[in-house]
Order: C-alpha cells, then structure tokens, then sequence
C-alpha cells in the first residue's frame, strides 16, 4: 500500500487538474473586476503602476507580470497557469504532512466540497489562490528554517522562507499575522531555543519590509505621475465591534464556513494523533480563522458589507482542516487498513471535483471580435462595458476608457484621446448632434451603423458607435 499511495497521489492530482483546468474553472465567473489584472498580464500598464492591483492597492501584481513575462493572452491560458500553482503546494504540504494521498486530499477537497471556495479561489480578480500556495511554501520552508540538519540548511530555508513570505504578503497584508501564527505553532512543535527561531523571525521581518517599500513605492510613483495615491487606508472600525461580530459570524454562518471549522477544531483534542499530527491539525484551523479579526476590527470590511468574498480563504482552509482530520482519525481508528484509508479519500476528491466548462466565454469572445477594426480602437463607456471586450479581443485591438468620472483603472489610458483616433462609444452616451466631450475632449460620431457589443448582467445588450476624437483630452497628472 505504501508504493502504491505516491503513484494514487500522482494519479488523483492529474485527474483533478485537467477537470479544473479547462476553461475558466468549475464556477466560471468573468467581469470587468476579472479583466483589469488580466490586462495588466496583456501588457497595459507601465512601471511601478503594475505592482498594485490597477488603482487600488488591494493585493500585488506579480502572478500577472509573471504570466506578462510568459506571453500569456487569454483568460483560459492565465487559468491554466493557475490551476499549476495550485498543484504546485502539494509538494510542500506532502513534506509537511507526510502522506502524499493526504497531502491532495488536503489541497483539493476544499475545491470539491465548496461551492464558494471553488468560485472564488478560480476568479482572475481575486487573490486568494496565490495567497494560499505562497502559504503552503512559506509553512514548509519555516519548518525546515527550524528544523534543519545543518545550519546550511536551515539558513537556505529561511532564505525560502523569506521569498515565499514576501510572495503572500505582496499577495494580501493578512499573511503576514498568519505566518507569524504558523511561526508560533511550528516553534512548540520544534521546541527548539531563541538561536533557532532567530532566522525565521527576520524573514518574516523582512518580508514585511519589503511589502512596505513596494507599497510606498508604488503609491509615490502614482502620486508623481496622476497627483493621486491609491492607497487604501485602513482605520480600525471604534464604536461597531459587537455589530461587527455579529456581522462577521452572521454572514460565516450563510457561506458554510463554520461547520467544516467546528469539525476541524473538534478533531484537535480527540485521543490518537501523534504530536506532530495534531500541530499540523492546529495549523490548518489557525489558517481558517486569522483573518476574522481584521474583519471585525477594521473598517474596509464593513464598508464593503462584508462581502461573501471575503470568506473563501477561511473557508478554503476550514474545509482543508475538517478533510485533513478526518482522513487522519479514520486512519488512526482503521489501524493496519489506514493506508486504504487514505486512497479511498484521494477516489472520494477525484470523483466529486467539479468540471469546468469547455469555454464559457465563446459568445463574449465572438461579441468583442465584432468592434474590432482595422486599427486599434477606444472603448469608451461604463465601466463594466469596457474592460471585458478589451480583455477578450486580440491583444491592443481595444482600448478601455470608462466614461469622465467613472472609475478608470488605467489613467494613462486618457492620453489615447487624440485626434484622428477611431473610438467606440456606447451609444447611451453619444449626443444627440452627434458630438461628445470627455475628459475634455472632443469626440464626433461617423455614419457608420452601430456595432452590437456584449450583454450586461442585466440582460441588455451594449450597442457601440463609432466616433472620431478631433480635439486631445487635457493632460493626465498633477496640474503644472
């Protein structure tokens, strides 16, 4: 049984990731939210602006300039490439768990098991997935800082440990609290002295450091080049923590995160783990409930309704910690059998993975390839209109620009506005002379029939005109 596990392992992770990996993924789900760090990965976008989340400096960038440095030029293809980081993390959680059939039990049942889980974690506009793999390797490599052979490789590890930690951090600011977790747990497992526990502190450290110096970097460079920061302050919530908690508990509750939750911190004080079995169980549930203080204490959340969104990554590894115990204890109880155990577990994942959809995104393709034209052209309308099309046409083929005073991503994207450029507009905002002024320029419509474009989510289909910029628009940055 114990030769047989590696190659079940092997086999229950490819079966699963070319399910997952068609399409967009097994919820399939792309808005403009989706198609703004896609086109990041396209090309649009120049220097330290890329490093952030276009705009808005919620999470970092780096999965995308990665697939930008790939040529990577679809949704599909990104999607693919993600689906390979995922499966990337079951190499450390196999040295961390031990078990390589627990190991993709653990890293995929959370997908098969839940529906918010498998929406979210898939979306091109969410940050979640990368977060969780750069977890997975910063965890190992923090085990193997303090647990090392050699001071030689205790050192290599923390240097991985600090990569993987500032990967996560650039990722989401709430890594850095629950790696610090991770630290504490796995310093009681390894009971080792300060000298030891000294590396993996000062990578943490300097992960830290190093998210904060991109993060001033980035927002100098947009305050020097727009005369705006984009930062997203984030002030404690005074006066609502009971609603707050209320709240939070409310909507955890809704989205099914706190029954796998109770399940896994159920399993904790049960008789027959092993030590270090019941230290890697504690991980998983610390990682299912570090996020929920920020949630209750700061005031972007509730400002944001506490959007069900929020609660995948708890719920990724509250589902990862009820699977991983549970797979352990019948284990434990099925004593010589607990092996089978084990492949039974990795057959239950492969044969309740959800499959993706072929191409979801055909007839959203086929309606952006119909504003193409000749020469690249603007998109100019709302802001939901905008950046799918530009996402899904041929690389450059579309320019987005939201309408003055929606909310454009790419500001830079405003200095396209120059005479002799063709540019469609949503017919909703053309004037009635045929002419139309944004961001102070001026745009006239040509004779040419209106072009069907993509359906809202409201039903209604985006019809497009084609219009000409004569006069430049006002220049973007800092008033001189």
């Amino acid at each position: 049984m114990g030769r047989l596990e590696p190659w079940a392992a092997a086999g229950a992770l490819a079966g699963c990731s070319f399910r997952l990996a068609r399409g967009i993924g097994p919820d399939p789900f792309f808005n403009s939210d989706c198609a703004v760090p896609l086109l990041v990965m396209r090309g649009l976008g120049d220097g330290p602006f890329t490093l952030y989340y276009p705009r808005q400096d919620r999470y970092g960038m780096w999965p995308f300039l990665v697939a930008r440095w790939l040529h990577l030029g679809t949704p599909e293809a990104f999607h693919v490439f993600s689906v390979l980081a995922l499966c990337s993390a079951v190499i450390p959680l196999w040295r961390l768990l031990g078990s390589p059939a627990l190991a993709v039990v653990t890293l995929l049942a959370p997908v098969a098991l839940g529906r918010l889980v498998a929406w979210n974690t898939f979306q091109a506009g969410q940050p979640y997935l990368w977060q969780l793999v750069t977890l997975c390797w910063a965890w190992w490599a923090c085990r193997a800082a303090l647990e090392g052979s050699t001071p030689r490789a205790r050192l290599l590890a923390a240097v991985g440990l600090l990569v993987a930690a500032a990967l996560s951090a650039w990722i989401s600011l709430l890594s850095i609290p629950a790696l610090l977790g991770v630290l504490v747990l796995e310093v009681v497992r390894a009971r080792v002295g300060p000298p030891r526990v000294a590396a993996p502190v000062v990578a943490l450290g300097l992960a830290a450091l190093f998210e904060a110096q991109l993060r001033g970097f980035y927002n100098a460079f947009c305050k020097r080049t727009f005369g705006k920061s984009f930062m997203t302050v984030m002030h404690l919530d005074r006066g609502h923590l009971r609603a707050n908690l209320v709240a939070v508990a409310t909507v955890a509750w809704r989205e099914g995160v706190v029954a796998p939750l109770l399940v896994g911190a159920a399993l904790l004080p049960l008789p027959g783990w092993s030590r270090g079995r019941r230290i890697d169980q504690a991980v998983l549930v610390w990682l299912a409930v570090c996020s929920y203080p920020a949630f209750v204490l700061v005031q972007y959340f509730r400002e944001s309704m506490f959007a069900g969104r929020y609660f995948s990554f708890p719920g990724y590894w509250a589902l990862a910690a009820a699977a991983h115990g549970t797979v352990v204890l019948l284990a434990v109880l099925a004593g010589k059998l607990g092996g089978a155990v084990r492949l039974l577990a990795l057959a239950a994942v492969v044969v309740v993975m959800p499959t993706s959809p072929r191409d979801p995104l055909a007839e959203r393709r086929a309606a952006a390839a119909r504003l193409v034209g000749a020469e690249p052209r603007l998109l100019l309308g709302d802001y939901w209109e905008v950046y799918v099309p530009a996402a899904l046409a041929p690389r450059g083929a579309l320019i987005p620009l939201p309408r003055e005073n929606d909310h454009n991503r790419f500001p830079a994207v405003q200095d396209a506005l120059r005479p002799g450029r063709a540019a469609l507009v949503a017919c909703a905002l053309a004037g009635l002379d045929g002419t139309l002024q944004q961001y102070g320029a001026i745009l006239r419509r040509t004779t040419d029939a209106p072009l069907a474009g993509d359906t809202t989510s409201s039903g209604e289909q985006t019809w497009w005109c084609l219009h000409v910029v004569e006069t430049p628009a006002r220049p973007v940055g800092p008033a001189r």
